[in-house]
């Protein structure tokens, strides 16, 4: 049985494809990597990877999918507020946190003084 992820490829991802400044984008990027969708002239890329399975058992835990579920809906909301909301520890929720960005299936940004997780996964899919 193998896992497998789809996520968004963040922009810091983007701007290390590139090893030779002359070289075109379509030349450097990986062949994995997939233009998902343009809008406005903007296109967003998605990488598929394998997960570990010890990892997917994890992430399939009712608490981490209730956390992702979370991120995905309230946007612009750090770690404190994600833990009021969802009525856990922040030390459990950033636990979480830092294992769902481990493996990529989110990042953080900072706004001001704030920290906010950003979903990147799109789709998780289990091959027997």
């Amino acid at each position: 049985m193998r896992a497998f992820i789809r996520r968004r490829v963040t922009r810091e991802e983007l701007l290390t494809v590139s090893r030779d400044p002359g070289m075109e984008f379509e030349e450097a990027r990986p062949k994995d990597l997939v233009a998902v969708y343009e809008e406005e002239g903007e296109c967003a890329y998605t990488v598929v990877e394998e997960i570990p399975l010890g990892a997917l058992r994890k992430i399939l835990s009712l608490k981490v999918i209730e956390l992702l579920e979370a991120v995905k809906t309230y946007r612009n909301v750090n770690l404190s507020e994600l833990a009021r909301l969802l009525n856990r520890s922040p030390s459990n929720v950033y636990a979480d946190l830092k294992l769902l960005a481990k493996y990529r299936l989110l990042h953080f940004e900072k706004l001001g003084k704030r920290v906010i997780p950003y979903l990147l996964l799109e789709e998780i899919r289990i091959i027997p």
